[in-house]
């Protein structure tokens, strides 16, 4: 576990998914870890920067974070901004010489994720990309038994993952659906080799929307299915994998779909077992230890920083394809 000995740290960027996922597990870190310092917090906001401040335990708060930057000794920054704004503002932090952990998408497409990994290797960064779903305690009890049945020479046909979500109407839902292309391939244990998509129309619900379908295969055989509808009634996301005498299906515990069922069900030779998801959210949904083993991967070497940018330059391929509308995409 983490011996955070006077690390400190600085956050930039206030809104909501910093208040949802990093906040309330940065503040949890400092209850464990007295020794973290949690120095300061930046927004343009400055009633945002300044409730975050106080609500997570931050020691100062500012609206500039070149600013901040300048003005506090810090040894990692949480970069928590809008995807356009997070390709400029890593590139600040590097410049500075400071480790930094970035939101997902890292980069708006895959020229600005090459050009921050580059520059991140030049200049010795340690870094992580932010998605949580490699983190969920379901995800790595569904990996562990996937690699179980491997090891047994039992043969993985095929994944689904289904992200479904209520009154969503992004024109570009690209940057929400690159937790499913990620999670997926994260869960397989390789690159994607090729992928069909098709769209449907939904401009008459709001100008740009659409259902995205995903049909293709990893490069270690396993077909793949992504269904992502963001205009479809519920919120949840299920995860289908299928084998040789053997289904997993895992509801991930999205905060949307509080009171629905969330966890593993496994089901091998027709023996049932259910693992149900942790009740602390923050954990459940991998938040916790998202942050939690970044740190300790700064501190010690027994958690490699290999969830960096270049693991993230697929997943970033595939967004802009669908972005662009793509009809297909190979490796």
């Amino acid at each position: 576990m983490m011996s955070a000995g006077g690390i400190r740290i600085g956050v930039i960027g206030c809104g909501w998914h910093s208040r949802a996922a990093h906040g309330p597990s940065l503040k949890q870190l400092k209850s464990a870890y007295p020794e973290l310092g949690l120095a300061a917090c930046c927004d343009i906001n400055a009633e945002s920067a300044e409730s975050y401040r106080a609500d997570y335990g931050f020691d100062r708060a500012y609206t500039s974070f070149e600013a901040m930057l300048g003005e506090e000794q810090l040894d990692a920054v949480w970069v928590l901004v809008p995807e356009h704004l997070t390709a400029s503002v890593s590139m600040k932090v590097m410049d500075a010489g400071i480790a930094l952990l970035l939101e997902k998408p890292p980069g708006v497409n895959t020229a600005e994720v090459i050009q921050l990994a580059e520059y991140a290797k030049e200049k010795d960064i340690k870094h992580r990309v932010a998605f949580n779903r490699r983190h969920v305690p379901l995800v790595r009890a569904l990996i562990a038994k996937l690699q179980e049945q491997e090891k047994q020479g039992k043969h993985i046909y095929s994944m689904t993952y289904d992200m479904i979500r209520v009154r969503r109407t992004d024109p570009d839902f690209s940057t929400t659906a690159i937790h499913a292309i990620d999670a997926a391939k994260w869960i397989a244990g390789a690159d994607y080799e090729s992928l069909r998509f098709r769209y449907d129309d939904l401009s008459g619900i709001a100008g740009g929307l659409v259902n995205i379908a995903a049909e293709g295969t990893f490069r270690n055989g396993i077909r793949v299915q992504l269904n992502c509808y963001p205009h479809s009634g519920m919120a949840r996301e299920l995860v289908t994998v299928r084998g040789e005498g053997f289904t997993y299906e895992l509801y991930m515990p999205l905060m949307e779909n509080a009171g629905s069922f969330t966890g593993l069900i496994c089901s091998e030779q027709g023996r049932v077992e259910t693992i149900a998801a942790e009740e602390d959210w923050q954990r459940a949904f991998g938040f916790y230890d998202e942050n939690a083993s970044f740190l300790n991967a700064l501190l010690t070497s027994a958690d490699p920083l290999d969830q960096d940018l270049r693991s993230s330059i697929q997943s970033v391929e595939i967004m802009e394809a669908i972005r662009g509308r793509a009809e297909a995409y190979y490796a």
